[in-house]
């Protein structure tokens, strides 16, 4: 009996030793769809890759490595996760939606007015994300509208910005232009 107690803590010893000295598994190179796989250090904890950021994309320049992000880099350009020994790899590709696109608006200080551009932006989101563009409304001023892409929601507390659900869907419009000229038809009936 002493035998097959003594060879069971020894397998169980040898299992232990064994998964302490075992790599995590990454995905690892420019690729995120790569199976991940196992680190050269056995001591690594941690995967990372780009930071996928909503209505913009993947940042660049960031590979799937094993490994925390470099320097000043995590939660900027890159993302870092706790490996292990899977070989999907946490710090696998995030699933996105299809690419959807919005209009964007700057303000002309000649015109005195925002101005839709004449083309539009590609803008990059997440599966689960819905499609958002935005635009600023008819009581937009710089002050109060600052945004430089049409990509993505407007905040609750943006009041001065209107959202729209559909691909290209915050162009100029002659509703636009009825509500900032409603007020004005009302103050002439008013006068005459």
């Amino acid at each position: 009996m002493s035998g097959s107690k003594d060879m069971k803590l020894f397998i169980v010893l040898a299992a232990c030793l064994y998964s302490a000295d075992a790599a995590i598994k990454c995905v690892q190179g420019t690729n995120g769809t790569a199976a991940a796989t196992a680190c050269a250090t056995a001591s690594e904890t941690k995967c990372s890759g780009p930071k996928f950021v909503e209505y913009t994309g993947l940042s660049t320049g960031v590979n799937y490595a094993c490994g925390a992000c470099a320097g000043e880099t995590a939660g900027v350009t890159c993302q870092e996760c706790t490996g292990t020994d899977s070989t999907t790899g946490c710090n696998k590709a995030v699933e996105t939606g299809a690419d959807f696109k919005c209009y964007n608006w700057s303000y002309n200080s000649t015109s005195k007015a925002f101005q839709m551009s004449n083309t539009t932006t590609t803008c990059k989101r997440l599966k689960a994300t819905a499609l958002v563009c935005n635009m600023p409304n008819g009581t937009a001023t710089t002050a109060n509208y600052k945004r430089t892409s049409g990509c993505g929601n407007c905040t609750a507390a943006d009041t001065h910005c209107e959202a729209c659900t559909k691909d290209s869907c915050n162009k100029s419009s002659a509703l636009r232009l009825a509500v900032v000229f409603v007020p004005l038809l009302a103050l002439l009936v008013h006068l005459f």
